[in-house]
């Protein structure tokens, strides 16, 4: 027989919170808020004060063909970044993405993907760098990072099979060009910028990269 000693039960021990589901079903990266130089006919100190993730690299066709049910490239092959995708295409697809990804319970349903902005992009590709490009200052150095007219033999080529920038970012720099969210402008005169996200409203998006050619 138990004994007792009258006294109040001691208190349940304390749960962890449940962490928010993140499973994406595409390889990415997370940037923390931080800081960067855009250097253009200023220099400006540009600020991000929300963190956000990043794909590791470009879509693939076969990403993109998973999700959308067709691929409108131009050169085919499944590790090729998907080519001749329109702006609207690309924001479908970010949304089509997110469908799927929240009903397969991968990401929390208050997550989204969604293209980057301009400033988003630039900050992910330097990576920390404070050099023109994310590798050094020199296009001399590009062949081991980029592919480019140099080196592609005019087509796009398998994604990753450069190296990386220092967040673990493929192809910033060459092989397919990147659709970002900001209305093409001149960029503001300001020396300082707070998460910018370009003009309300334009006649053309800005993609962002540099392509093959």
């Amino acid at each position: 027989m138990t004994g007792c000693d009258g006294g109040q039960a001691p208190p349940p021990a304390p749960v962890a919170p449940k962490p928010a589901v993140f499973d994406p079903s595409m390889s990415m990266r997370a940037f923390k808020p931080g800081q960067f130089t855009r250097v253009t006919d200023v220099s400006q100190v540009v600020t991000l004060t929300r963190g956000f993730w990043m794909g590791t690299h470009e879509v693939t066709q076969r990403e993109f063909e998973s999700v959308m049910g067709s691929n409108p490239s131009f050169f085919q092959g499944e590790n090729l970044p998907v080519d001749k995708v329109s702006f609207e295409q690309a924001v479908a697809f970010c949304k089509a993405l997110t469908t799927d990804d929240r009903k397969a319970g991968r990401i929390a349903v208050n997550m989204i993907y969604r293209l980057p902005t301009e400033a988003e992009w630039e900050y992910a590709c330097l990576a920390g760098a404070t050099t023109a490009f994310s590798f050094g200052d020199s296009e001399a150095e590009s062949d081991a990072h980029a592919w480019s007219a140099e080196n592609a033999d005019d087509k796009t080529n398998p994604v990753g099979k450069k190296k990386p920038n220092g967040k673990g970012l493929y192809d910033m720099h060459g092989n397919g060009w990147e659709w970002v969210m900001d209305w093409f402008a001149a960029h503001p005169k300001a020396e300082q910028l707070v998460d910018p996200t370009g003009p309300t409203e334009g006649k053309h998006r800005v993609f962002k990269g540099g392509g093959w050619y």
